[in-house]
């Protein structure tokens, strides 16, 4: 009996050992198995590091603002630096073609419509157009929502690239986490007209989808205490939501301090950043900055806005840009984005306004394709990074510039500011609401603090 048992002892212990041995070796096989579908994985990756991407000669500034801004949402997003040339350079295997550049995989048999875009994968290489300013849409694409880092690896995987020539249709993301306001002073829809119709080969801004209107006057002008609003008044009621009196900045109509949404965002923890080709006091970027019963009160305005710096509470602020407006949009964008971070951004073209108080005509237009051209970079970084709003205005409308019987095709018909409607361009999340709506200027600020989460922005007492 006693030898049965230990028999019975020695058959379990081996038994117990057997079980523990192909435990072992299961989950050893298992872990291998892992190991060999994520290795088969990364070998079967194609990473965005080994591409250049390719604009042709020739290209758009479109195209090229595409390019930039596609390098660096590559840069930001995974640390990885790629190199921007034109299609002169001799072919390399994997490149990123942007628009229709010489190589052959650039020719597609797609018609792209309005507002329609097309990623592609085709013999190694990346195929990115678009329908005018659309390019940024299929360059935001590809990177959102093709590109990633599989688990383990460091490789940046493309390989899931549509294959297939199917068009995408540009549609707003549902949230926005940061703003790029721009504003031209002074610039009324016949400002742009006239400089499209002398050397402006179309405002970026038109090919926006949501096109409004916004009426300007100030509470000067409702007080019938004077003809039109100013730069002062009107900056003050797209930065805070008050209708002011004009020269006010940032005060209400009683004189009182009011928030502006840069100061909103500021404490919503967002970077912020104002930019201005007239100088920093001017009326319209102090607007963002400062809060004062003059606009002619500098040595306040400076004091105010040197505080603010000291301070960290800007991270971005230039004034009298002149032609380094879009270098300073780009250097802002990437300093104020960086990490991810969500934040407000004020640009200012000042000088329409300036050169259409003088009625120079030639000078007015080329401050509109100055003004453009940052648009342009603007929009595709806008394009690029889907949880932006961008909105281009104007303060106010200046000169009533009308079509008449000028060597432009345009005059002036005073040298002041008028009550005209100015247009309004958004593209972006949530600015949908500009679309084919005439508003009073304050409801931009009020649209503007409700990215940063606060709907209750601005007066809420009836203009009057």
């Amino acid at each position: 009996m006693k030898t049965m048992k230990r028999i019975s002892s020695l058959l379990l212990a081996l038994c117990l050992v057997f079980c523990l041995f192909s435990f072992v070796s299961c989950n050893n096989n298992s872990e291998g198995n892992t190991g060999n579908s994520q290795n088969a994985e990364t070998q079967n990756a194609i990473d965005i590091k080994e591409y250049v991407i390719v604009v042709p000669t020739e290209a758009s500034t479109t195209l090229r603002y595409a390019a930039s801004n596609l390098a660096l949402l590559v840069n930001q997003k995974f640390g990885v630096t790629l190199s921007v040339v034109n299609d002169s350079t001799a072919p390399v295997s994997k490149e990123i073609l942007i628009g229709d550049t010489n190589r052959e995989e650039s020719k597609t048999s797609a018609s792209l419509g309005q507002m329609q875009y097309l990623v592609l994968f085709k013999n190694e290489k990346i195929v990115l157009k678009g329908n005018g300013i659309y390019v940024g849409a299929a360059c935001g694409d590809f990177i959102n929502k093709y590109a990633k880092i599989n688990a383990g690896s460091t490789v940046v995987d493309i390989t899931s690239v549509p294959r297939g020539e199917t068009l995408l249709t540009y549609s707003p993301a549902t949230t926005a986490k940061s703003v790029i306001f721009m504003i031209g002073d002074g610039m009324g829809d016949n400002h742009i007209l006239m400089s499209e119709a002398n050397g402006l080969d179309g405002f970026a801004a038109k090919e926006f989808p949501f096109i409004g209107q916004s009426i300007t006057r100030s509470q000067s002008v409702i007080n019938k205490d004077a003809a039109y609003t100013d730069s002062a008044a009107s900056g003050t009621a797209m930065s805070t939501g008050y209708k002011t009196i004009n020269g006010f900045i940032g005060l209400d109509k009683n004189g009182n301090s009011v928030p502006n949404v840069r100061e909103l965002a500021y404490m919503a923890g967002a970077k912020t950043g104002v930019i201005t080709t007239d100088v920093i006091t001017g009326a319209t970027p102090t607007a963002y900055l400062c809060h004062c019963e003059s606009r002619h009160d500098e040595a306040s305005l400076q004091s105010q806005i040197n505080e603010l710096i000291a301070q960290g509470k800007v991270d971005y602020c230039s004034g009298s840009v002149d032609n380094n407006l879009t270098t300073e949009v780009a250097n802002a964008l990437a300093l104020l984005s960086k990490n991810s971070s969500s934040f407000f951004l004020m640009v200012e073209e000042g000088y329409i306004d300036k050169f259409s108080h003088s009625n120079d005509h030639e000078d007015v237009i080329d401050c509109v394709i100055r003004f453009d051209d940052s648009i342009e970079y603007a929009t595709q970084y806008a394009l690029c990074h889907p949880d932006v709003a961008l909105i281009v205005t104007a303060d106010h409308e200046t000169g009533k510039l009308l079509p008449g019987p000028t060597a432009l095709g345009y005059g002036f018909r005073t040298s002041n500011h008028t009550n005209i409607n100015v247009p309004i361009f958004a593209i972006g999340a949530g600015t949908g609401v500009f679309s084919g709506k005439t508003i009073e200027n304050i409801e931009l600020a009020k649209f503007c603090a409700s990215v940063y989460s606060n709907e209750t922005f601005g007066q809420t007492e009836p203009i009057e």
